[in-house]
């Protein structure tokens, strides 16, 4: 248990800065909950689940086995980015590597895009989170020497001290968050690097694999997995509805 002085001392220290310090502690509140969503959605279990590792590591063996099927149904399972990008990479809609390559390669962007996702709060917190404190500051220095002014007679030095100590603590804590914040957005910024580097070796290697192997007819018809005829990409369908609305063990897993 911390010690009560310390409690006050800290409750003191948040009370000091007024409404911008509140204006600060919501930016602290906003990059923590970032942060722990970006943690979270950036694990490699999120990017590539655990039950589909196996099926990835033996891709080859399958497609020379004509289980191609067995491995697009399982990506069709999966709503992990890896999932997305594969069922993409071995579609029997795409009739050539390269076609097959491009497609997969725009849905890995795509997916990088929405990992993405709360990088840009944290770049805001990281510019305004020092901008509050400084007009804090200038906010608390204002009113000491309004006060000052507003005197008569010699102004006492220790209160316009503990004044001018009392404005930068506004500083002190912006620049606070501001640091903690950059740590973090460096690190999720390498990280999303790491992933896309490893989506885009999957997606390479699942398409040459697949290709060398054999491509569409590795699948029992033209149009049919295992049986069933297949469907249009659910995704790919509402990115097309809403597009006029809005202008052996490889080492490619970690």
């Amino acid at each position: 248990m911390l010690d009560s002085t310390v409690n006050e001392k800290v409750w003191d220290f948040l009370l000091s800065g007024g409404v911008f310090m509140a204006f600060i502690a919501t930016c602290s509140f906003v990059a923590i909950a970032v942060s722990i969503h970006r943690a979270l959605t950036l694990k490699w279990k999120s990017i590539i689940p655990v039950y589909l590792r196996s099926n990835l590591h033996r891709c080859g063996d399958l497609f020379a086995k004509g289980e191609a099927s067995t491995l697009l149904a399982d990506l069709k399972r999966s709503d992990s980015p890896v999932g997305r990008i594969g069922r993409i990479a071995v579609s029997p809609e795409y009739k050539t590597r390269e076609s097959a390559s491009e497609a997969a390669e725009a849905t890995a962007r795509e997916q990088m895009v929405r990992l993405e996702n709360g990088m840009g709060v944290l770049e805001v917190v990281i510019t305004i989170a020092p901008l509050l404190g400084l007009l804090g500051t200038v906010s608390g220095l204002v009113s000491v020497f309004a006060t000052l002014g507003a005197q008569s007679g010699d102004p006492d030095p220790t209160l316009i001290a503990a004044g001018i100590a009392v404005a930068l603590n506004t500083t002190i804590a912006g620049l606070v968050v501001a640091v903690i914040t950059v740590i973090l957005h460096s690190y999720f910024t390498r990280r999303l690097e790491r992933v896309a580097a490893r989506l885009e070796v999957i997606a390479g290697h699942l398409v040459n694999e697949f290709y060398k192997h054999g491509g569409p007819a590795l699948y029992p018809a033209e149009g049919q997995v295992a049986g069933t005829e297949l469907q249009p990409d659910a995704e790919l369908v509402e990115a097309i509805e809403h597009s006029g609305a809005e202008s052996k063990r490889s080492d490619f897993l970690p």
